[in-house]
């Protein structure tokens, strides 16, 4: 074999489990490709957490078990979430599969190739732009009643200080490219440390991260509301390389429906917490993600919600229908929420946050910020170009059309906003910025 071909489901947890995957097939000798029709070797890394998960892998697999009849590529092989949910199933309805590779079993692959096993668990980008993630721990001790995550992935395991630090030095660079992003997740960034030191040491490894001069750029994602203490704003206050950019996934924000989801902090205190954010950094963005149509929801509650969300200046908002998931605690509990009423009760908050985002980021226009350039619309022209300001962080909430001369790919500058459509800004860079 000489090439190979990675597709990559699901979260950027998971993405960061492929560039492992892919190091070890480059050390193999294998080339990647762009498409599995150049490819000898084609290996999907799943994703199972949700029903709508797996329905998408189906989709995935059902295609490339037919490249594979046509003789597209040799072999075919899968690994990820699917080996610990739903693969009795999957391997029932695609003979074609050459081999099962276990969740994170990295030596299985390195057998599979024929290479010595190595602790150096090297990653390879495989993303286009000019971030990298940077996962602190793996599985979660949450147990929210509607995630299957536990079961899937496990608890969670954090990764020591130490060994981050190297890691992170070691993204900051891959063959003659240089990243200026450090993106930090987890299941739940806020608890890192619990398990291996006995409290939360976020503070700690981000103290150590800001240290860090190749990045221009640290952004803490997934930091649960329940586990996130105000005391920790002086940490953004002091390090303007840690970008005031919150994301906390509250879920919902009525007491009994938090309750019901195994979650701890209520109305009163998610209110508290967002206002103490904006009372120490007046400027910060905040981002989260609810769940619309959990079991036992009311009216009243969905109407509840919207009022929250309101009265926080979200500037992006995830919002997604309840799903059933098998083996969960919430799968059994009573007055399961119709998903018509669920969508429903989703689109009505998407079309209101939807024109709250476009008054926020009207705002703007007229106004400096800072944008990260990332790749050209017009290669002969060389005048437009795509990047994300500084509050849009990479994939999920819109990108920053940027005109001006002389500009590059990996730029960090500040632009001047135009104008402001859906997600998305406009912006204007002038010669004596874009010298910088």
């Amino acid at each position: 074999m000489n090439s190979y071909y990675l597709e990559s489901l699901g979260c950027a947890k998971n993405l960061v489990d492929s560039e492992i995957f892919a190091a070890i097939l480059q050390r193999a000798g294998l080339a990647g490709v762009e498409y599995p029709e150049e490819a000898d070797l084609v290996l999907v890394n799943t994703c199972s957490f949700l029903e709508d998960s797996l329905r998408e892998l189906d989709l995935v697999l059902s295609e490339l078990a037919l490249l594979k009849q046509e003789g597209q590529f040799e072999r075919l092989w899968v690994t990820g979430c699917v080996m610990n949910r739903g693969l009795d199933e999957f391997k029932e309805l695609f003979p074609e599969v050459d081999a099962w590779i276990g969740l994170k079993d990295f030596a299985a692959l390195e057998r599979r190739l024929g290479l010595e096993h190595s602790s150096d668990q090297t990653r390879f980008p495989i993303q286009g732009g000019f971030h990298r993630y940077l996962r602190i721990s793996d599985g979660c001790l949450n147990n929210c009643s509607y995630c299957a995550i536990p079961s899937i992935r496990g608890a969670m395991r954090s990764v020591p200080i130490e060994a981050l630090i190297s890691e992170a030095e070691a993204l900051a660079t891959a063959g003659d490219d240089e990243f200026l992003e450090l993106v930090v997740i987890a299941q739940d960034t806020a608890n890192y440390g619990l398990d291996i030191y006995g409290r939360k040491a976020l503070p700690e490894l981000l103290e150590r991260l800001a240290a860090l001069p190749r990045y221009r750029w640290i952004r803490v994602m997934y930091m649960h509301p329940d586990h996130f203490e105000a005391g920790w704003l002086e940490l953004w206050k002091a390090h303007p390389k840690l970008l005031p950019y919150f994301e906390i996934p509250i879920q919902h924000s009525e007491d009994r429906v938090l309750k019901a989801m195994n979650r701890h902090k209520g109305r009163r205190e998610l209110e508290e917490l967002f206002a103490a954010i904006l009372k120490e950094i007046p400027h910060a963005v905040l981002r989260t993600t609810v769940i619309s149509g959990f079991p036992g929801e009311t009216r009243a509650e969905a109407l509840a919600l919207r009022d929250f969300v309101a009265r926080i200046p979200f500037l992006h908002l995830g919002v997604f229908s309840y799903s059933r998931e098998t083996g969960t605690p919430a799968y059994d509990l009573p007055d399961q929420v119709p998903a018509r009423t669920a969508e429903r009760r989703r689109n009505a908050l998407l079309a209101f946050q939807a024109q709250r985002r476009e008054l926020m980021l009207e705002d703007l226009v007229g106004k400096s910020l800072e944008v990260l350039v990332e790749e050209t619309e017009d290669e002969e022209e060389g005048n437009s170009w795509i990047g994300r300001a500084w509050f849009q962080a990479p994939e999920i909430d819109g990108v920053t059309f940027i005109e001006g001369p002389g500009l590059q790919a990996g730029q960090i500058l500040r632009a001047d906003v135009t104008n402001a459509v859906d997600a998305d800004l406009f912006a204007t860079v002038y010669p004596q910025e874009a010298e910088q």
